[in-house]
Formats: C-alpha cells, structure tokens, sequence
C-alpha cells in the first residue's frame, strides 16, 4: 500500500515537472514565483488589465511572456496614451513624435537601430518580438519610447503605469471623470486619493454601539424565551466587543468579550485579550476559540503557510441560513442553524488570495453579507520579513457559561515565519497543552516546522511536527496549475503523534493519509473533484472518501449539485447527494428548490424542499417553505412574516407545522443604538446587528440652516440627512480607511457645494465618527492657456497646472491642469476673491515669477461663472498675457530700431499680443510715447506705458532688444 502511494507521489511530481502549459495571468491562481521560474523557453500569452495613475485604459490588453520577460504592445500602448507615434509592425517600423514635435522617434527593426529626440538607439533581437498586429517589446526598450513606469501585478492579472512626465491624456481622463461626477453624482472611475485625514480620537471610556435581539417561541410542548444583547465600544484605551446570551430557563447563559488595541507597527500589529481566536497548525492544533490573549504582527490578511485544513468561525443568529462563497461559486452551507457559533471546516483554499463572501438568510427574508481572506502561499513574504504569532488560550471557554463544558483545553503557541527568497518561506512553532485533571490525554509539548516552496509552475509545503514521547508526523502539500483546472496532492504520515488536528476517519490511530484534489473551470461549468484515502497505525483499518462537487449557470441560472461517497474497512459504502437552484433576486422574490438523494446502501430519494420569498411592499416580506421527506421524518410547512424596512427596528413572525401533528409559532424583535456625539443613543438605522462596526454622522447645513434628503457615503454605504440635517453611515468595516463624501448628485442645486470635499478616518468597533458639512453656492472660473512664438499662431497648452488661491489666506483651494485644447476648468469654488495662477512648478519652468500669472477673480454668493481667464505665454516666459493680471506691468521697455517708425514698432507689439488698436487709439498711444520718450535714436530703450487696453493685459515683460521687426 505504501509503495502504491509513493508511486501515485512520484507520478504526480513528474507529470508536474514534465508538463509546461502556457502560464498566463488569467489561468488558475500560482504563486509569482511560479511565473517567474517557468521554463524560460516557455512562452505564453498574457491578458491583463491596464491602467495609468488609476485610470483604466483597457479591459483586456494583451501581452506576451517569455521566461521571466514581459513584452508590451509598444503600438496600442502609445494609442492608449494618445501619443503620436506610427507603429507598422509587418514591416517593424516605428516613426512619429512624443510629447513634442522635436521630439521625434524612429525604429527600424531589421537593423535594430533608432532614435529617440535625437540620441541613438540600439536594441538586441531578445528585447523586441515582431508579430503581425504590434511591436512588442520588453519593459526596459518600451520605456526608451514612451515616458512611463510599468508595475507588473501578475496576481491581479494588471499592469499599472505611472507616467514620468506630463502626459495629455491624464488631463484628458481627469476632465471627463469631474464632468461624470458633476452631472450624475455616480463615483469617477479614477485612481484611489485619500482625503484628508480625520482622527478618531481613543477614550477611556464610551458609550457603546449596542444591538438587543428577542425571540418569544411557543410549541406543543413549551414556551421559550431568549434574548441577545451584544455591544463594541472602548474600554481602558481599547476596543471592547462584547456578547450576552440569555433564557427563560437558565437566565444568563453565556456572557463573551474581547479587548484589543489595533496598533499597525512593524513590531506589533494586534493584540487582543477576553473570547480571541488562535490561528490554527497543521497536525497539531485545531485552534478553537476561547478565553486568552493573542499577539501578532502579521497584518490582517497576509500570507500564512498553512495550505489545508482552514477554518471560518461565524457568529449565526439562531433558526438563520448561512451559505459560504468562493469567487461566486456556492462551496459549504448550514441550513436552519441552531448554534450562536458555525465553523466552516475543510475550507479549499488555493495559493495566492483566497477572498470569501458569506451570505446571511433570516427565517422571514432578512439578509446580511460578510467577508472574510485567507492569504496563503510563499512569495508573499519578501526575504528577510519575519511575522510571528504568540497565543495563549483556554479553549471552548467564555468569560461566564451557566452549564460550562466538562472539559477545557489549556494551550500556549508561538509561531514564526521568515521569507529566505522569493520563492521560499519557513517557519517554525513550538505548543504546550495542558487538559483539565479529568480529562485525558495529559500535557503535551509540541514543535512545529515547515517550508514552503515554489518552483516551475509547483507550489509545495512541507510540514513536519514532533512531542517530547518521540511522536512524530509529517505532512507534503503539492498544488500545481495546469490552465484552468488546478492539480493538489497531499500525503499525511503520522508516527506515534496524537493530535486533535491531525484529521483521522480510521479506527485506531493514523498511520497513512493521501488526499488528491482536482478544481476549475471547465465553459460555464466549476467542478471540484476530491478523493481521500487514510489508514490505520497497524494496517487493519482503511477508510476512503470521493467528493464532488459542481456548479454550472445556465441562461443565467446557477445549479449546484454535490456527492459524497465514503467507506470503511469491507463495508458497504456510502453515497449521499444533493442538487439546489434558486431562480430571481431577493428584492423582486426567490424561489428556491433542492433536492437531496441516497445512491448507497439503497437509492432512493430523500428529501425535497422549496422555499419562496418576496417584499409585500417597501416595508414587509413575507415566505413561504416547504420541506417534504421520503422516508419516515414528516413534512413541514413554515410561513413567515417580517418588517425589513432600514429602519431602527425589524420585526419578524413565523408559524410552522408538520405531518405528525408538530407546531410552533414565533415572534421576534430586532433593535439598535449607536452613540450619539452629544449624548445618549440614536435607533440604529440598520436595526442592530452592525456594534461591531464603525459609523459616521454627518450634518449637513447651509447658512446655518440643516439640509434634508442630502447622501453622505463612505465605502459603498450612504445614508440620507433627516430634517435635523443629520446622516447616519453605519456597518463600516472596522480598521479598513474609507473615505466620507457628500454625493454632490443627491443636492437638488448643482452649483451648490460642500465647503470641504470630505475627509478619511479608519472606523473602529462601536464608535461614531461626526462630520461637519457646511453648504454653499460654487462658483467655476475657466480659460485657456497658450504658447506663442513670435508671429506665428498660438498653440494650446495641456497638461499646465492651474490653481485657485484664496486672497486673504494664501491657501490654494483648487488646482486643475489644462486639457488637450488647452481648456482649464477650476470649478466648486466657494464666494470670495482669488489668485488664479500658474503653479510654482510651472513658474519655474516658464522661467517667470510666480505672481506674474496671477490673476484677480471674485466669486459672489450666488455663485458666479468667470469665463474667459485667458493665459498666454510667448517666447518661453519673454512675455505673459492675462485677463486679468493681478499685477499688471505698468510699462514696456524695447529698444529702438532706426530702420522702422515708432508707430511700426508698437504695431509689432500689439500683433505679437493679438490685441489690436483702432487707428484713433493707436495713433493716440503713439503721440504719447512720443512726449514720453522724445525722438529715440538707434538702440535708445522706448518706454511704453501699459495702462491702456489692450496692454493693461500684460503681465510680464522681459525684453530689453530690439524687438526683431525683421522677423516678419
């Protein structure tokens, strides 16, 4: 037998190293260094999503890899950026211009060599691949061509491009994402900017956030009262959650609560004391719940080394459905649980991210959902990061239990991880447990030690753990992607170690185990195919295992169906099954039907059931099950009742009967309150069950007055102002930054705007976050800016930095750049006077002060819309027009050319401005020049005064020459 499962080991590692499929960013999830040590004749097409500064450019770009090199389509690429470069990839030419017409790019791929504004180019045949629809090149060549920075997210399936230089189309992006904001209020489509940072100050002591559940049963039997008061604050400078469970029968059943301070440093990242969670080890400890202290710097949701065996542990609402989702595909569920605590074991869980969303059915329509992440997988570890972990815990336990469980196990773990390479983690733990006196066996002492590894498209874990008595276990975990199914094999050798972790269906003590897993994507169709097989220390006793599972949408029509047959020693086995579909949407009604069925010992079908639910209207929902059996359990029907209306309190109602002449009707209420910043609480808009998260409340105002009906957002969650002018934002995810804004769509008058675009804060359990959001009129100052040189016509300017500076505090309240036509919009601007002007950075490269772009403007109280703020830079700074300069010049200075008249030289400098004069002004400027200079000789410095349109508009003036006449 064991030569048989070596054999099926070697086998596998073989067909691993001998199979190089193309390994490409959207096949099933490898780790990245799997990608990066694949045979590096391998070559593989990459479809990826790609953006710049946040923006998306293209859904589905596509590239190429060969080895560890990536080559970027150079043509679409520069398309995407709107540069002017021509890219004939049959004949492997590139001709054309990048940001300036001097700026000029050649590229002749049968020699090899070009240029780039002017410098030689040279690039050797492994930094290019010509194919028929582009030019593909490698990053280090692309960037000789185009003014950008590629980051590579090969696990995302992305390519992120920071732009080196001023790029038009960014204006271009940012331009058409306002206007997007500005019309309908639905979020721009940009990259992710924080705002301003608010800080939730810690107390000593608050006043909780608190959800209180009551369920009122009556039966044929009994009545039965039960109650749930749970509540997140701060307690000592720490978060606090805490739990209470209570009966008519025992009164105070259990009471659970937690302590933990969030502290985000290197040194430490969280430490937490009360109810905690230890993480779990492979072969040696299953890692319960229960009273102790943890404390880690591992940051939420980073890489572990564990592979098998995961585990979530939700808190469930007594009588609630409970279905648990991988990447949209439905892989565990728990129906009518009767528990307050549900463990998902088994979990699959792939290298890589492994995100899960569990969904919540209340017995009379309600419905919650949560997240949760296991992160599993070296490389995800950089070399030389060491995480570890510290717990001591006394498991099962709660702070007070009314019938406490006869046994509690004591155990203390300490756990280590440390990246050696790219492609290799190792980590090392060592565990004490020590039972009650009555319960056996007696105290342990454990160590634990482990790598992980990948290598040519492998991704592998060794596991090994040993006790003092000279017990020993190992465990080897291979997974390896081939396309789009994904290939797992594990082996499990177990030598004198008992362990409660160590998962064992045999009589007697393990001796051998081998698990060997098939999961993907096959069209429409997700399957997962698992077989285990274990046995026994002294070889008597076997126990085998087939799983499968499958999920296929049809038409838009999901169904599941799973299969499990199992058998021990010689008997007979055993074969269960189950098929589900659901047609509709929550909101517009469900009907759900399944299914369950026996194909050993005997075939025959079990049980059915069907289960219809939908809104009655805004307020109520009513359902309808019904449960039929095949064999000898009843038949039962359940109807229901609830008010699910987001308000501060939910009532639901349900009755049930069955066959045998079973009944049972129930009543239930569902309240909240989260802490009011001036005292006291306000009813939960989300009728409790979210204390253990954060919230806003943010009023909202205009000239003193509150504002109703406006939205206030952070994340995806918004609530409206009530005539107090207050919002409530509640159930933000605790620790997780999120940004608070008005939805300027939700304002009846768009040019009315909030003071303060929003602010940035990181919710913690229980407390509220409050916002002030004062309103007023806006007003939008626009204009055009351009670059002439000499006669010649202007041209637009994009990409230049505009800003709005507040006159009396110097603040720069907005700043925008120039799009393609040389168009700047400074919009949302609040009534009072400002500095429009170019920024510093611009200042410098035109060469000019600052202060000489400025220009006056006032916003009024109704908000005004200035037009027409024209810029015009000439001669790289020489000269500088404005609407309206803020300091205009109050004379010009030019040299005197003797072979042109004074009337000919002010001419030029009105054409050069394209402000002409009507010959009545032009003939009245020229004789007051001529009082104010006299008759100038050759090379003599004319003084013009500039306090006459159109030269009131000049802002600067450099020259002190002649002024080149001859260049007409």
């Amino acid at each position: 037998m064991v030569s048989a499962r070596a054999a099926l080991l070697a086998g596998f590692v073989g067909l691993s190293l001998a199979l190089q499929p193309s390994i490409g960013l959207a096949s099933s999830p490898l780790s990245l260094d799997a990608l990066e040590e694949a045979d590096e004749e391998a070559r593989s097409d990459m479809i990826v999503r790609l953006s710049l500064e946040g923006y998306m450019l293209a859904d589905t770009e596509y590239l190429i890899q060969e080895g560890e090199a990536v080559y970027y389509p150079l043509g679409q690429i520069a398309s995407h950026l709107e540069l002017a470069l021509d890219v004939q990839p049959r004949e492997g030419e590139v001709t054309g211009w990048v940001l300036d017409p001097d700026r000029t790019v050649s590229f002749d791929a049968e020699s090899g060599m070009g240029k780039v504004g002017g410098d030689p180019l040279v690039l050797g045949d492994e930094d290019w691949i010509q194919e028929h629809d582009d030019l593909y090149l490698r990053e280090e060549a692309i960037q000789a061509f185009l003014p950008v920075d590629f980051e590579h997210r090969p696990r995302d399936a992305e390519i992120h491009m920071r732009a080196e230089e001023e790029l038009p189309v960014l204006s271009r992006l940012e331009r058409e994402s306002r206007w997007a904001e500005l019309r309908d209020g639905a979020p721009a489509d940009e990259g992710e900017a924080w705002l301003p940072r608010e800080p939730l100050p810690r107390r000593a002591l608050t006043r909780p956030a608190w959800s209180l559940s009551l369920d009122q049963r009556l039966n044929d039997e009994q009545t039965a009262t039960r109650g749930d008061l749970a509540g997140a604050g701060d307690v000592l400078w720490h978060e606090s959650e805490w739990r209470l469970l209570a009966n008519d029968e025992d009164g105070l059943r259990r009471f659970d609560g937690v302590l933990g301070q969030q502290v985000s440093h290197p040194a430490l990242e969280r430490y937490e004391l009360g109810r905690v969670n230890p993480p779990r080890y492979d072969l040696v400890r299953r890692g319960r719940s229960g009273m102790g202290v943890t404390a880690t710097n591992r940051p939420e949701g980073v890489a572990r080394t564990t592979f098998t065996d995961q585990t979530i542990e939700i808190e469930v609402p007594e009588g609630w459905d409970v279905e648990l989702y991988r990447d949209g595909d439905l892989i565990d569920f728990a129906q009518d649980v009767d528990t307050d605590r549900l463990e998902f074991d088994d979990i699959d869980a792939r290298p890589g991210t492994n995100p899960y969303t569990i969904e919540f059915y209340g017995p009379h329509g309600e419905r919650e959902t949560i997240t949760r992440t296991i992160e599993i997988g070296p490389g995800l570890l950089p070399p030389g990061r060491v995480h570890y972990s510290l717990d001591a815990v006394r498991e099962g336990e709660s702070l007070y239990e009314q019938d406490p469980a006869d046994e509690h196990v004591r155990s203390a773990a300490g756990r280590v991880d440390v990246g050696v390479t790219e492609a290799v983690t190792v980590g090392a733990d060592v565990h004490y447990q020590e039972p009650d006196e009555q319960a056996a066996p007696a105290e342990r002492e454990l160590v634990g030690a482990d790598a992980a590894f990948s290598a040519l498209g492998v991704w592998g874990r060794v596991r090994g753990a040993f006790d003092r008595e000279d017990g020993s276990a190992w465990r080897l975990s291979l997974d390896r992607g081939l396309g789009p199914l994904d290939l797992g094999y594990e082996y499990t050798h177990v030598d004198g170690l008992e362990g409660d972790a160590i998962r064992s269906r045999v009589s007697g003590e393990l001796r051998h185990g081998h698990e060997l897993q098939a999961a993907g994507s096959l069209g429409p169709l997700r399957t997962r195919l698992r077989y285990e097989h274990q046995e026994s220390a002294d070889g008597e006793s076997t126990w085998q295992r087939l799983r499968t599972r499958e999920n296929v949408t049809i038409g838009g029509q999901r169904l599941r169906h799973s299969l499990r047959v199992s058998r021990t020693d010689d008997e007979d086995p055993a074969a269960r099954g189950s098929l589900q579909t659901r047609w509709g949407r929550h909101r517009q009604g469900r009907l759900s039907l399944g299914v369950s069925y026996d194909l050993a010992p005997e075939a025959e079908m079990d049980s059915a059931n069907a289960e219809h639910s939908q809104d009655l209207n805004a307020n109520w929902r009513g359902s309808a099950s019904l449960r039929g059996s095949f064999n000898d359990r009843p038949h039962r029907l359940r109807l229901g009742l609830s008010r699910t209306s987001r308000e501060y309190w939910r009532l639901s109602g349900r009755g049930q009967i069955d066959t045998e002449g079973s009944w049972q009707v129930s009543v239930g209420v569902d309240v909240g309150g989260l802490p009011h910043p001036d005292g006291g609480w306000y009813p939960d808009p989300e009728a409790g069950r979210g204390y253990d998260h954060g919230a806003v409340l943010a009023r909202v105002h205009q000239d003193g007055e509150p504002v109703e009906n406006v939205e206030v957002c952070a994340d995806r969650q918004c609530g409206a102002s009530n005539e107090d002018g207050e919002a409530w934002v509640a159930r933000l995810e605790p620790h997780e930054p999120v940004n608070v804004e008005v939805d300027v769509g939700s304002i009846e008058n768009p040019f009315v705007r909030p003071a303060k675009e929003g602010v940035s804060f990181k919710p913690r359990p229980g407390r509220v976050l409050p916002v002030e959001y004062a309103l007023h009129e806006t007003g939008e100052v626009d204009g055009t800016v351009q670059r002439r040189r000499g006669l010649y016509d202007p041209e637009e300017v994009s990409g230049f930095e505009v800003e709005a500076v507040d006159a009396e505090s110097g603040e720069v309240v907005r700043s925008e750049r120039s799009v393609f036509d040389g168009l700047y919009i400074l919009d949302r601007l609040p009534p009072g006077a400002y500095r429009i002007q170019a920024s510093e950075e611009q200042a410098e490269r035109l060469g000019v002060p600052q202060s000489a772009t400025a220009q006056r403007v006032a916003i009024e109280d109704d908000g005004d819309l200035a037009r027409g703020y024209d810029l015009t830079i000439h001669d790289d700074g020489e000269i500088v027009q404005a609407a309206e300069p803020a300091s205009p010049v109050e004379e010009i200075r030019f040299g005197f050319d003797e072979g042109y008249s004074l009337r000919e030289h002010l001419e030029h400098v009105l054409e050069r401005l394209e402000a002409p004069m009507s010959d009545e002004d032009l003939a009245a400027l020229v004789e007051e020049v001529q009082m104010l200079n006299g008759d100038p000789d050759d090379g003599d410095s004319v003084i013009v005064p500039a306090d006459q349109a159109p030269l009131d508009e000049i802002a600067h003036w450099e020259r002190t020459g002649k002024l080149g006449l001859e260049s007409q």
